[in-house]
């Protein structure tokens, strides 16, 4: 097994087992995907990567951590489509980091305050590991 060599993820062939980790650019203004993104990922496919990865997509725009990173909507839809484009054009596939950032949700930044289904976290008090073997 060779890092160049065709691999199969799911239903997707690789053209090799590289793939550009999630890293947000701060290339979408208005939160939406523009020129410079398509180029910065055309850019990974054409170098070689097998896969290039968006982020950070949020769910919603309460989602998001700042306020110009991609949304999912109808509006978002043609350029995430034109990014696409350009990178199966250049041999690679894409796929895109997709979530809600919960309570660290930018709410200030977003102009919409964070959803999460708490306002603050408490750690499990509870253990898996048997009594038996619980340390003093």
């Amino acid at each position: 097994m060779d890092v160049f060599d065709q691999t199969r993820l799911g239903p997707l062939t690789l053209r090799n087992r590289i793939i550009k980790a999630a890293t947000f650019e701060g290339m979408t203004k208005g939160a939406l995907v523009g020129d410079d993104l398509v180029s910065f990922h055309r850019a990974h496919a054409a170098g070689g990567v097998a896969m290039t990865t968006v982020a950070y997509c949020a769910v919603a725009p309460e989602g998001r951590t700042e306020r110009d990173q991609i949304y999912m909507r109808p509006d978002a839809l043609p350029g995430l489509r034109r990014l696409t484009d350009a990178v199966h054009a250049e041999g690679a596939a894409a796929s895109a980091q997709i979530g809600h950032a919960g309570p660290v949700a930018n709410g200030k930044s977003n102009h919409v305050p964070a959803l999460a289904p708490s306002a603050s976290f408490k750690r499990p008090t509870c253990s898996t590991a048997p009594a038996s073997s619980a340390p003093p």
